[in-house]
């Protein structure tokens, strides 16, 4: 064997290492539970009543309604009135307290924070939820009508991803269920400590139809933000329970895993070929099946109407996965594609728009059955 046979092999078995190694801690981060979370912070430049100064980052250029929160404090920020090349100007809303110059702030997209009295002024009521694996926290926004909205957050996010939701669903009387699940803070952990990305996490969503149907719900909406959206999905096509679900929305759902990992690895610039390295790990340690949580293609599993939202410049969840989906359910699909929205932000960019759709698509979808059909015949 020559010195460069060698040499070449070695080089191939440092590579396949490297790969091992690479797969193994990709994996790792994918499905270990983990308390903490990557937020944006960043400091204040400069403040008035009316404004805020912040360093110019790609979250702080997003168009539309964003939130700031230090200490125990938040603020409501609007549109940009100016920017540089260093800091981003935006008009203030509302805050809870003046903004000092220094002062750390944490970037929110989901604009408010706390719980639905303390951010919004609703009267809510904290429930425990009985699971398979224990008992699990959700808020109860009551209402008058018989069909309750159950809300799933994404993927590392929280409850408090559904709060920028909750006043629309307050104004036209539908009672909400914002869920927690498996993995969640202070919710039960999964028997190996993973996150299964949808694949298990449906079966919380299963208690938290089985409590509303058990506390008076005729029958429910599903909800779901990104992950959430896999979860919505995978519970119609195996919960017995579906047949109690009336409607669906969906926003920036994950609904191919192979493009929402590949666009992240490709963020991180890793090779495309990796994706398939990180999935081989993914699947052989947690038992998850890709191909059952791919459902661009899959034949639907009810007729229920969707309404779905997804912004054309989501970084995180490529929108040809809901694109395909779109395109297979035609008649069933209220499709919402938003230019210059990133990952779960189709609100923010135009909360007016995305609230008016919301509405006209819930009020219609929980109307009494026989009247849905009178307006179909006319």
């Amino acid at each position: 064997m020559t010195i460069v046979s060698i040499v070449l092999i070695l080089i191939l078995i440092l590579l396949l290492l490297f790969t091992g190694i690479a797969g193994w801690i990709s994996s790792e981060r994918l499905l270990r539970v983990s308390e903490t979370w990557y937020t944006v912070t960043l400091p204040v430049i400069g403040a008035t009543e009316k404004t805020v100064t912040l360093p110019r980052r790609k979250e702080t250029t997003y168009a539309g309604i964003y939130g700031i929160s230090w200490e125990n404090n938040y603020a409501i920020l609007g549109e940009i009135v100016e920017s540089s090349e260093q800091t981003v100007t935006r008009c203030i809303i509302k805050m809870t307290q003046p903004l000092p110059v220094g002062q750390p702030v944490t970037w929110n997209i989901f604009v408010y924070t706390g719980d639905p009295q303390s951010a919004l002024g609703l009267s809510y009521e904290d429930v425990r939820i009985p699971s398979e694996l224990g008992l699990l926290s959700a808020w109860f926004i009551p209402g008058e009508r018989s069909t309750w909205v159950l809300l799933v957050h994404g993927f590392h996010a929280s409850r408090e991803e559904a709060l920028r939701i909750l006043p629309a669903l307050a104004r036209i009387g539908l009672p909400a269920l914002v869920l927690t699940y498996r993995n969640d803070t202070g919710a039960p952990k999964s028997p190996d400590h993973f996150y299964h990305l949808g694949d298990t996490e449906w079966r919380d969503i299963e208690a938290g139809v089985r409590y509303a149907l058990a506390r008076g719900a005729q029958d429910v909406v599903l909800y779901g933000w990104s992950m959430g959206g896999c979860m919505v999905e995978t519970f119609l096509h195996r919960s017995s329970e579906a047949i109690h679900v009336r409607a669906a929305v969906l926003d920036s759902p994950v609904l191919d895993w192979h493009g929402a990992l590949e666009a992240q690895l490709l963020n991180l610039h890793f090779p495309r070929w990796f994706t398939y390295v990180m999935k081989w790990f993914v699947a052989r340690r947690s038992g998850i099946d890709f191909n059952a949580l791919n459902y661009t293609c899959q034949a639907s599993a009810t007729g229920i109407p969707i309404l779905l939202f997804h912004g054309d410049a989501d970084s995180m969840v490529p929108i040809a996965g809901s694109d395909l989906y779109a395109r297979a359910r035609l008649d069933q699909v209220n499709y919402q594609r938003i230019s210059n929205a990133d990952h779960t932000q189709v609100w923010n960019v135009d909360p007016q728009a995305y609230e008016d759709t919301l509405i006209s698509f819930l009020t219609r979808a929980s109307e009494p059955e026989a009247q849905r059909n009178d307006k179909r015949v006319e």
